[in-house]
Protein backbone atom coordinates (compact mmCIF):
# COMPACT_ATOMS: atom_id res chain seq x y z
CA UNK A 1 0.00 0.00 0.00
CA UNK A 2 2.87 2.52 1.00
CA UNK A 3 4.53 2.03 -2.24
CA UNK A 4 1.36 2.50 -4.67
CA UNK A 5 1.15 5.62 -2.84
CA UNK A 6 4.39 6.59 -3.25
CA UNK A 7 4.47 6.25 -7.01
CA UNK A 8 0.79 8.16 -7.13
CA UNK A 9 2.24 11.06 -4.83
CA UNK A 10 5.32 11.10 -7.15
CA UNK A 11 3.51 10.84 -10.33
CA UNK A 12 5.07 12.46 -13.76
CA UNK A 13 8.39 12.14 -12.08
CA UNK A 14 8.47 8.24 -12.13
CA UNK A 15 6.43 7.90 -15.58
CA UNK A 16 8.72 6.63 -17.83
CA UNK A 17 6.23 7.15 -20.60
CA UNK A 18 6.29 10.96 -21.01
CA UNK A 19 3.69 12.73 -23.54
CA UNK A 20 4.51 12.34 -27.05
CA UNK A 21 3.12 15.59 -29.12
CA UNK A 22 3.62 17.13 -32.73
CA UNK A 23 3.99 20.66 -33.47
CA UNK A 24 3.01 22.21 -36.35
CA UNK A 25 4.28 25.96 -36.78
CA UNK A 26 1.47 28.74 -37.37
CA UNK A 27 2.27 32.83 -37.37
CA UNK A 28 5.54 33.05 -35.60
CA UNK A 29 5.38 37.18 -35.87
CA UNK A 30 6.43 37.21 -31.99
CA UNK A 31 8.83 35.52 -29.44
CA UNK A 32 7.84 34.51 -26.19
CA UNK A 33 10.73 36.22 -24.75
CA UNK A 34 9.30 39.20 -25.65
CA UNK A 35 6.22 38.89 -23.74
CA UNK A 36 6.10 40.17 -20.52
CA UNK A 37 2.78 39.64 -19.36
CA UNK A 38 -0.31 37.48 -20.63
CA UNK A 39 -4.25 38.21 -19.88
CA UNK A 40 -6.15 34.83 -20.06
CA UNK A 41 -9.88 35.39 -20.64
CA UNK A 42 -11.83 32.36 -19.83
CA UNK A 43 -13.88 31.82 -22.98
CA UNK A 44 -10.81 31.72 -24.97
CA UNK A 45 -9.79 28.38 -23.19
CA UNK A 46 -12.04 26.07 -24.70
CA UNK A 47 -12.28 21.94 -24.11
CA UNK A 48 -14.24 19.88 -26.62
CA UNK A 49 -16.50 23.11 -26.98
CA UNK A 50 -17.37 24.10 -23.52
CA UNK A 51 -15.02 26.94 -21.75
CA UNK A 52 -12.09 25.26 -19.43
CA UNK A 53 -10.99 27.14 -16.19
CA UNK A 54 -8.46 25.61 -14.03
CA UNK A 55 -6.66 28.05 -11.19
CA UNK A 56 -3.64 25.47 -11.84
CA UNK A 57 -3.63 26.82 -15.84
CA UNK A 58 -1.58 30.14 -14.79
CA UNK A 59 0.79 28.41 -12.87
CA UNK A 60 1.41 26.02 -15.98
CA UNK A 61 1.76 29.49 -17.87
CA UNK A 62 4.16 30.61 -16.00
CA UNK A 63 6.56 27.36 -15.64
CA UNK A 64 6.21 26.26 -19.20
CA UNK A 65 6.71 29.82 -20.86
CA UNK A 66 8.54 31.99 -18.19
CA UNK A 67 6.00 34.44 -18.32
CA UNK A 68 5.30 35.44 -14.54
CA UNK A 69 2.61 37.70 -14.81
CA UNK A 70 -0.48 35.91 -15.99
CA UNK A 71 -4.16 37.62 -15.07
CA UNK A 72 -7.05 36.75 -15.96
CA UNK A 73 -9.41 39.50 -17.78
CA UNK A 74 -7.26 41.85 -17.55
CA UNK A 75 -8.06 45.26 -19.69
CA UNK A 76 -5.33 46.44 -22.20
CA UNK A 77 -3.81 48.55 -20.25
CA UNK A 78 -2.74 45.94 -17.40
CA UNK A 79 -1.98 43.68 -20.36
CA UNK A 80 -2.03 43.82 -24.06
CA UNK A 81 -1.05 39.90 -24.34
CA UNK A 82 -4.13 37.69 -24.94
CA UNK A 83 -4.00 33.52 -24.70
CA UNK A 84 -6.34 31.44 -26.22
CA UNK A 85 -6.25 27.43 -26.47
CA UNK A 86 -8.80 25.14 -27.70
CA UNK A 87 -8.80 21.30 -27.19
CA UNK A 88 -10.37 18.90 -30.05
CA UNK A 89 -10.46 15.48 -29.08
CA UNK A 90 -11.08 12.76 -31.62
CA UNK A 91 -8.53 10.75 -33.62
CA UNK A 92 -6.21 13.41 -36.47
CA UNK A 93 -5.62 10.16 -38.70
CA UNK A 94 -3.57 12.58 -40.82
CA UNK A 95 -1.24 13.19 -38.42
CA UNK A 96 0.39 9.75 -37.17
CA UNK A 97 3.56 8.80 -35.09
CA UNK A 98 4.82 5.34 -36.22
CA UNK A 99 1.52 4.15 -37.35
CA UNK A 100 -0.48 5.78 -34.67
CA UNK A 101 -3.01 8.73 -34.93
CA UNK A 102 -2.86 11.85 -33.16
CA UNK A 103 -5.63 11.46 -30.52
CA UNK A 104 -6.15 15.78 -29.83
CA UNK A 105 -5.85 18.44 -31.76
CA UNK A 106 -4.57 21.40 -29.14
CA UNK A 107 -4.55 24.81 -30.99
CA UNK A 108 -3.13 27.52 -28.80
CA UNK A 109 -1.49 31.01 -29.37
CA UNK A 110 -0.72 34.27 -27.87
CA UNK A 111 -1.81 37.80 -29.64
CA UNK A 112 -1.19 41.23 -28.88
CA UNK A 113 -4.26 42.93 -29.00
CA UNK A 114 -4.71 46.42 -29.96
CA UNK A 115 -6.77 49.34 -26.93
CA UNK A 116 -10.11 48.52 -28.39
CA UNK A 117 -9.14 44.70 -27.44
CA UNK A 118 -9.15 43.12 -30.89
CA UNK A 119 -6.58 41.10 -31.81
CA UNK A 120 -3.43 42.35 -34.03
CA UNK A 121 -3.03 39.62 -36.29
CA UNK A 122 0.68 40.76 -37.51
CA UNK A 123 1.80 40.18 -33.57
CA UNK A 124 1.02 36.70 -32.70
CA UNK A 125 2.69 33.11 -32.10
CA UNK A 126 0.65 30.33 -32.75
CA UNK A 127 0.86 26.29 -33.36
CA UNK A 128 -1.29 23.21 -33.88
CA UNK A 129 -0.15 20.71 -31.07
CA UNK A 130 -0.94 17.27 -31.94
CA UNK A 131 -1.05 14.56 -28.64
CA UNK A 132 -0.43 11.02 -29.02
CA UNK A 133 -0.28 8.89 -26.08
CA UNK A 134 -3.39 7.32 -24.07
CA UNK A 135 -1.80 8.31 -20.94
CA UNK A 136 -3.75 11.63 -21.61
CA UNK A 137 -6.69 9.55 -20.53
CA UNK A 138 -7.89 9.26 -16.80
CA UNK A 139 -10.50 7.03 -15.96
CA UNK A 140 -12.29 7.08 -19.40
CA UNK A 141 -11.90 10.86 -19.61
CA UNK A 142 -9.21 13.29 -20.98
CA UNK A 143 -7.43 15.05 -18.52
CA UNK A 144 -7.48 19.05 -19.71
CA UNK A 145 -4.36 20.08 -17.78
CA UNK A 146 -2.59 17.53 -19.06
CA UNK A 147 -3.05 18.49 -22.46
CA UNK A 148 -2.52 22.44 -22.09
CA UNK A 149 0.34 21.56 -20.06
CA UNK A 150 1.63 19.75 -23.53
CA UNK A 151 0.76 22.34 -25.52
CA UNK A 152 2.27 25.25 -23.53
CA UNK A 153 5.66 23.20 -23.99
CA UNK A 154 4.41 22.55 -27.76
CA UNK A 155 4.19 26.33 -28.24
CA UNK A 156 7.62 27.26 -26.09
CA UNK A 157 9.35 24.75 -28.14
CA UNK A 158 11.50 26.42 -30.47
CA UNK A 159 11.21 24.82 -34.05
CA UNK A 160 13.86 24.80 -36.77
CA UNK A 161 11.20 22.85 -39.20
CA UNK A 162 7.57 23.62 -39.99
CA UNK A 163 6.25 20.11 -37.98
CA UNK A 164 8.49 18.61 -35.21
CA UNK A 165 7.99 15.54 -32.88
CA UNK A 166 8.58 16.56 -28.68
CA UNK A 167 8.39 15.45 -25.41
CA UNK A 168 6.70 16.41 -22.64
CA UNK A 169 6.21 15.54 -19.00
CA UNK A 170 2.79 16.83 -18.91
CA UNK A 171 1.43 19.06 -16.06
CA UNK A 172 3.41 19.38 -12.71
CA UNK A 173 0.55 20.98 -10.55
Amino acid sequence: MGFALIIMLLGNELNPNPLLGAASRGQTYVSIASINCLSIEPHKVVFDRNEYWNPKLPVEIADRLGIKTVLLNADYAACPWSFFATVVPGTVSTVQHYGEAAQYLVSIGICQRNVDGSINPNKCLTKNIYAFNSRLVLYSRPDPLELFSLALDGLASSQTDDREMFKSKGSSH
